[in-house]
């Protein structure tokens, strides 16, 4: 059962991203900004850990650890901001819509019941927090970006913006609206690891050792 749950989950997030990258291509569109999406590098992160686990469902390791929960905090932090701050920015239709559907819902939904309920579990140890280098590296490249270059996102109305998501855009929110979000998004993040981690000791019976 373990297997097949992540066998489905990567069958969903390999076509819709390989779909995804087609469609960009066809359209002339930007790779290199579709690849930057939090959304679309949380599924990546989610798809090879899927992989992994549909291989082995009782892998550990230090590394896989830390990629694994990086998946795992990325695609619930996506589902909770996607469904409460950006549903309906933008319209879609066909392909896209499915493939929208697949990357803010159901491999969420997969990825967050898959631990919650399956076995064998990961039980995270407290390395496993490094996977907080990503989201930071992320928000600075994506800041950093969007100063230095003209990564033209597509934004509401036909719009566009230099930030995949509004609420980083220093241009209309202003630094200190930008700050306030980066901040509640970490403390989400933070939270949310905290407890995966606490839920998987708890229900494999004790505290790990930290390593």
């Amino acid at each position: 059962m373990t297997r097949l749950w992540y066998a489905v989950m990567v069958a969903l997030g390999a076509i819709s991203i390989i779909t995804a990258t087609a469609m960009v291509i066809d359209n002339d569109g930007s790779l290199v900004n579709m690849y930057s999406y939090f959304t679309i590098q949380s599924n990546l992160l989610m798809l090879v850990s899927a992989v992994l686990l549909a291989i082995r469902p009782d892998r550990t390791g230090a590394a896989f650890e830390v990629v694994y929960l990086a998946g795992l905090v990325g695609i619930t932090v996506t589902g909770v901001v996607f469904a409460t701050v950006l549903e309906g920015a933008i319209e879609l239709e066909g392909q896209e819509l499915w493939n929208d559907r697949i990357f803010h819902y159901i491999v969420p939904a997969m990825a967050v019941i898959g631990y919650l309920l399956l076995r064998p579990r990961t039980t995270f140890h407290r390395g496993a927090y490094l996977f907080l280098i990503w989201p930071l590296g992320w928000l600075a490249y994506t800041l950093i970006r969007a100063e230095l270059a003209d990564p033209r996102f597509r934004g509401e109305n036909g719009t566009t913006m230099n930030v995949p998501y509004d609420f980083l855009d220093i241009d209309a929110k202003g630094g200190g609206s930008v700050a306030v979000a980066c901040v509640l998004v970490l403390i989400l993040a933070l939270a949310v690891a905290w407890g995966y981690r606490t839920y998987g000791q708890r229900v494999s019976g004790g505290v790990m050792v930290p390593r």
